[in-house]
């Protein structure tokens, strides 16, 4: 006897099943459905019994209940309710991000992407929003779609193409209070891209990048003063203290080749602490003072040192008059200019500044025969000038509500920008070149 309330039998059980009923029995089965359904049609039991006469094996019922087995859905494949798309990206260039993009759909399904991989999805037919985002502050999408259809069953390709530049070239670095103590921080000449490089907390100032874009000298605060000229990679990271100073240093400026550093030195006087001019290979070796000394019973503090393009000279801040001076110490000469913070053009024919006090603040521009004209007229302060790579810009700082923030103008007075986005100070800019 066999049991009727089993499932229906797959199709090679059937046909092994059929094949026992068409050889051997001679109950033939003419029902459609599954096996099952078929034979519960006919009884809640059947008895098989072998015919009394039999010559050969028949055949009949095998092809019987083969039909009936695939008149009840032998094709179970179900129509696609979907199509696939395929996002391909291809970033080339200097200093590709390792961590890739982020890929967003339809505003949902953020998943991250490498800078050069491929990702599927399955998604139902229809027009489908795609954004890329995760950029790092070097690199630009160069060719993307904002949309991609995609078709019942087959498979929508869409290129992404990305391309990075060297990292911090033409870019604009800074400090800023935005997560606390000063962090060195960069962004876009536009302002664009505010990228975090420093996370230490270690209260850093005025930054500037190597001519050759490999490396950050900064000024860093610790244990009550600043101890020292530090080099970060291009990154912010790797820090290595290369000169010390157990009265302070500050104001690094890189030598156009790369190879040295002028900075601010603190000294011990019978008149307090003042400042002098120094150089240093790009190692912390080689360490010499270059603006001289002054009598005993006079002071003056030395700031603020800027190299000459070609090298051979130095424009610093002697208590608020702008001199220069050669890069082995010889030939101090005053300009008569008063003024701070100064900045040797690219072409070397200008020296940018600002001036001190009596209510005329703000940015000036001299000539090689010190004569100046002015550039800005500020709300309270401009200060901390310095020139774009071309020469034809300044990025500054600007005080508003006695909070600095970050600012560029035209060399010839126009185009005042606000570049800062936050409400915390942004302090010390400097205009990287590009690599």
């Amino acid at each position: 006897m066999i049991d009727l309330r089993a499932p229906a039998i797959r199709l090679s059980s059937a046909l092994a099943f059929a094949h026992a009923i068409g050889g051997r029995w001679h109950k033939h089965i003419a029902h459609s459905g599954t096996l099952s359904q078929i034979v519960a049609r006919s009884s809640s039991t059947v008895t098989l019994t072998r015919p009394p006469t039999m010559t050969r094996p028949s055949t009949f019922g095998t092809g019987l209940l083969l039909s009936a087995v695939l008149s009840c859905g032998g094709d179970t494949t179900a129509p696609p309710t979907t199509g696939t798309l395929e996002i391909s990206i291809v970033t080339t260039g200097t200093d590709i991000d390792a961590d890739g993009f982020v890929l967003g759909i339809d505003n949902d399904f953020p998943r991250g992407i490498g800078a050069n991989a491929t990702l599927t999805f399955s998604l139902p037919p229809g027009t489908h929003t795609l954004a890329l985002s995760g950029l790092a502050f070097n690199c630009d999408v160069t060719t993307a779609s904002s949309s991609a259809n995609v078709s019942l069953g087959l498979t929508t390709r869409v290129d992404v193409r990305a391309a990075c530049t060297p990292y911090l070239s033409n870019a604009i670095i800074f400090t800023s209070g935005q997560f606390g103590l000063p962090e060195v921080m960069a962004m876009r000449p536009d302002g664009s891209r505010r990228e975090r490089l420093t996370t230490d907390q270690a209260a850093y100032s005025a930054p500037v990048v190597s001519p050759d874009g490999q490396s950050i000298a900064v000024a860093s605060y610790a244990e009550g003063y600043w101890n020292g000229i530090y080099l970060l990679d291009r990154f912010g990271k790797a820090r290595t203290k290369i000169v010390s100073n157990s009265n302070g240093v500050g104001s690094p400026a890189w030598s156009p080749d790369g190879t040295k550093l002028a900075f601010v030195g603190i000294l011990h006087g019978p008149y307090g602490d003042y400042g002098r001019i120094f150089i240093a290979n790009r190692d912390g070796t080689g360490l010499r003072q270059v603006s001289p000394e002054v009598a005993a019973t006079d002071y003056q503090f030395d700031s603020s040192p800027s190299w000459a393009p070609d090298g051979t000279r130095l424009a610093f801040e002697r208590s608020a008059v702008l001199y220069l001076i050669n890069a082995d110490g010889s030939g101090l000469i005053s300009t008569g200019v008063i003024g701070e913070n100064p900045a040797w053009s690219p072409d070397g024919t200008q020296i940018a500044y600002a001036t001190i006090g009596g209510g005329a603040d703000g940015l000036f521009v001299m000539d090689g025969t010190f004569t100046s004209r002015r550039l800005t007229t500020p709300v309270q302060a401009d200060r901390m000038a310095q020139w774009s790579p071309n020469g034809t810009q300044l990025v500054f700082e600007r005080v508003e509500s006695n909070v600095s923030h970050i600012y560029k103008v035209g060399l010839d007075g126009s185009g005042v920008t606000k570049l800062s986005t936050v409400s915390q100070y942004d302090a010390s800019p400097s205009w990287t070149r590009t690599f």
